[in-house]
């Protein structure tokens, strides 16, 4: 049985390589191929692996093909007006930055069913994450609304290193985004508001004006949203983000808190004197325990409602539920067995939890406390009550920040030291005083709203003590320590000799016995026994060395030092990198030569915050493992060109900024002929020839060359400016097509002038300006270039060597999977 649980969990795994999602037909083949292996006795245990592997594919086909199986083409919907019907099934997101009052914006985000669309009854309701600006009304769960939203169908940025949002929505079983439009008005059409929506509403009127208020909710409904900016930082830089999803750790305290407290009242209550003779007689014939157990599995099973079953919460409720189910049905299973099985129902429940880096780092942790559990089990057994309590907590947490170090740098570049020092002070602190508080709070509405509160303010004063302590460990500079792709890799080497040590070292709890001459006949014995020391002492010190050897390139916090000296020339003939960053509707190219870099445009900022050099232009040079930027060249003024530019300034070391906008506060200016060099590539400034003041036509156009490749950047300049730049212009392998793929740009004399073999348009996926236009398009293709577009191919590598140019696409080539595109 347990193999055959594996092979459905690998099976699934081995889904998530595919480029694409087979057709129906090619599933029907699978599950005969299921059916086979079944009846095949042989081949019966790898029957779970292609029933896995078919499981996830079936929720992939149902999921890409949502909209066909309603006879939708969703393309045809991008930036139409068209009229949902359905509920909303997610609490709104009311308070991008936090719960002030002062601070709420009248703007609401909610995940919303459909049901219908244009009065038409879907034939399968799909999921769409809809934005409500300046809402007359506050949209509740629950509530069945008449809408008229714009929409279009889930898409994300795709970068290296960054936040793909597009996995997330999938994750999260989202077809299509939107925003609701104020005429026609929004119609209420009923709906019954439930108890969390209702408690919720009642729990924010009663929510204490203070920052770290914010966390009340989120421990006790699950609900983030408020959390803001500066409060995640400092949650990220202490590693304590995990304490604010309510998984198994909060599930796992409520069910044992209320598991003993439920027995002490069991036994000590006169049952006798308050039930009917004939209910005490049967309930003194059930073991008190699994009275205990039923009533636990009750108050967790409503915590997890109140915290709206968000994924971590159903995992941690799976994993709960399957072990006291056992214990009520007086089964025994092992601890292999129990995760097993858990983790085929979870992959039973919801393939898509895959996805989640939440998802392998929970599993990942729990096999890493067993491992510790098994490895340390003599030491724990040790000792005083109070001592073993200790020795657990101690070992347990330092085990897990190193195990977690490496594979949470592999999924976020990024991880924190202060981990430690943070944890083994907030999660006994947490697990005793706030959570049991912020419980004890929301359940208090069904009594007293006064009640709540004195709940709440306990809470609350219990959070500031801690968020006191949490906010001095994130203000050291060597609180998070970010990471390129080398040095994570690096790392993970470590872990994998460290685990290998744990695993074979049979003297792992007397170490010096390694290196001592004494045999230990427990354990080494025949030659294995005396090849067994060295080999250990090898893997130690190869740990040792290896992590050395990564942690002498950190950085903290992200870029902080200039790039170094010897790295300032490369050989005239080493490659050179272009990298056209996938910014949605702006600009963003990054060259790099060896270890040093240019930035030309910044993408675009948002009033609500959202920045795309936070959110790609950072994680990208972490990423690359590139240490500052030489110059940052701003073409225009236009915010979708240098709105990223603060950010930048205030994270990255940036030796020069040229920018011809005063207001940018630039250093250097790029005007006809200020001509520069820079790692044997020629940059030549080809407009303006004078500041204007016309801003797409005073854009900053470059061509760089290195003597036999070249590439063109063009800004936002138009046609005027194209027939003026004529007679400077010569042939450029790559161009970088002006505004964005514009009507009023890239005329037919300025293409056939550049005569470029490759063509890149940066433009937002289904934008609303329609770029790169159908017009444009068809006068490149007279000329037959490649043509490439970032909202198709997400980031685009170019690599220019004596060999020829070399193109990669980040959704084809660098990052092919179903899942992500």
């Amino acid at each position: 049985m347990d193999w055959w649980l594996l092979s459905f969990f690998l099976g699934a795994i081995l889904s998530l390589f595919l480029p694409i999602v087979p057709a129906l037909f090619y599933l029907s083949l699978f599950f005969i191929t299921v059916i086979g292996h079944y009846y095949y006795k042989p081949l019966k245990n790898s029957s779970g692996l292609v029933l896995g592997l078919l499981w996830m594919m079936l929720h992939a086909y149902l999921y890409q093909n949502s909209w066909q199986l309603n006879d939708v083409e969703p393309n045809t919907l991008a930036g139409k007006a068209v009229v949902l019907q359905g509920q909303v099934i997610t609490l709104p997101v009311t308070a991008p930055g936090g719960y002030d009052k002062d601070k709420v914006q009248d703007i609401s985000r909610f995940n919303f069913r459909v049901d219908k669309l244009n009065q038409k009854p879907l034939n399968r309701s799909f999921i769409v994450r809809l934005r409500w600006d300046n809402a007359g009304v506050k949209p509740a769960l629950g509530q069945e609304y008449q809408l008229t939203v714009r929409m279009k169908p889930a898409h994300g940025l795709a970068n290296p290193g960054g936040f793909s949002y597009q996995t997330w929505l999938r994750y999260k079983h989202i077809a299509a985004t939107g925003y609701v439009l104020d005429k026609p008005l929004p119609l209420l059409l009923g709906g019954d508001l439930p108890v969390r929506q209702r408690l919720f509403s009642r729990y924010l009127q009663l929510l204490p004006p203070a920052e770290v208020a914010a966390l009340l909710p989120a421990l006790s409904f699950g609900e983030r949203s408020g959390i803001s900016q500066e409060m995640w930082q400092v949650l990220q830089s202490s590693g304590t983000s995990h304490l604010m999803a309510i998984s198994g750790l909060h599930l796992g305290l409520v069910a044992t808190g209320s598991f003993f407290v439920i027995l002490w009242l069991l036994r000590r209550f006169p049952l006798a004197a308050v039930l009917p003779q004939g209910l005490t007689l049967a309930l003194m014939q059930i073991n008190l325990n699994k009275l205990a157990i039923a009533a636990s599995l009750a108050i967790t099973l409503f915590y997890a409602y109140l915290a709206g079953f968000s994924l971590p919460t159903q995992r941690a409720l799976v994993m709960l539920l399957l072990y006291w189910g056992i214990r009520l049905a007086g089964g025994k299973f092992t601890l292999r067995r129990w995760l097993l099985i858990a983790l085929f129902l979870l992959t039973l429940i919801d393939p898509f939890s895959l996805f989640s880096a939440s998802f392998w780092l929970s599993v990942y942790a729990i096999c890493c406390i067993f491992l510790l559990l098994w490895r340390f089990g003599t030491v724990f057994d040790q000792g005083s009550k109070a001592k073993k309590v200790v020795k657990s907590l101690l070992i347990i947490q330092l085990g897990l920040t190193l195990f977690m170090m490496p594979v949470t740098a592999l999924f976020f570049h990024q991880f924190s030291l202060a981990s430690f020092l943070a944890n083994i002070v907030a999660v006994p602190y947490m697990s005793l005083i706030s959570i049991p508080l912020c419980l004890l709070s929301a359940l208090s509405l069904f009594i007293s709203d006064s009640l709540a509160s004195l709940f709440m303010n306990m809470a609350l004063q219990s959070l500031e003590l801690l968020w006191t302590y949490l906010v001095f460990l994130s203000g050291q500079s060597w609180a998070l320590i970010s990471l390129s792709l080398n040095q994570v890799y690096y790392l993970c080497v470590f872990l994998l000799l460290v685990m290998a040590w744990c695993f074979l070292s049979p003297n792992l709890l007397h170490p010096w016995h390694l290196l001592s001459g004494k045999d230990d006949n427990r354990w080494q014995r025949g030659r294995a026994g005396l090849l067994q020391k060295p080999a250990m002492s090898v893997l130690l010190v190869a740990g040792i060395a290896i992590t050395g050897f990564s942690l002498s390139g950190l950085r903290a916090p992200l870029i902080s030092d200039p790039p170094a000296a010897e790295s300032v020339n490369q050989p005239l003939n080493s490659p050179w990198q272009v990298h056209v960053l996938d910014v949605g509707q702006g600009l963003a190219v990054i060259i790099r030569r060896g270890s040093r870099a240019i930035l030309y445009d910044t993408g675009a900022a948002y009033p609500g915050g959202f920045n795309l050099a936070q959110s790609v232009i950072l994680p990208f040079l972490q990423y690359q493992g590139l240490a500052g930027l030489d110059k940052v060249i701003i073409s225009h003024s236009d915010n979708d060109h240098a709105g990223g530019l603060p950010v930048l300034k205030a994270e990255v070391v940036i030796d020069e900024v040229m920018a011809n906008d005063p207001v940018l506060e630039g250093r250097g200016i790029c005007l006809l002929g200020h001509d520069f060099n820079w790692q044997g590539l020629h940059f030549s400034m080809l407009w303006p020839p004078d500041i204007k003041g016309e801003a797409n036509d005073d854009s900053c156009v470059i061509k760089i060359s290195d003597g036999v490749h070249s590439l063109l950047l063009t800004g936002d300049i138009s046609k005027k400016v194209e027939s003026k730049l004529l007679s400077k212009l010569s042939h450029s392998q790559v161009l970088i097509a002006p505004h964005h793929g514009s009507k009023s740009s890239s005329s037919q004399a300025f293409i056939n002038r550049v005569s470029p073999r490759y063509v890149i348009f940066s433009a937002g996926y289904l934008n609303r300006w329609h770029m790169p236009s159908a017009e444009v398009l068809a006068r490149y293709q007279k000329a037959q270039p490649e043509i490439f577009t970032t909202a198709e191919s997400g980031m685009i590598q170019l690599e220019f060597s004596q060999s020829g140019i070399h193109i990669k696409q980040y959704r084809q080539d660098l990052w092919p999977f179903w899942f992500a595109n």
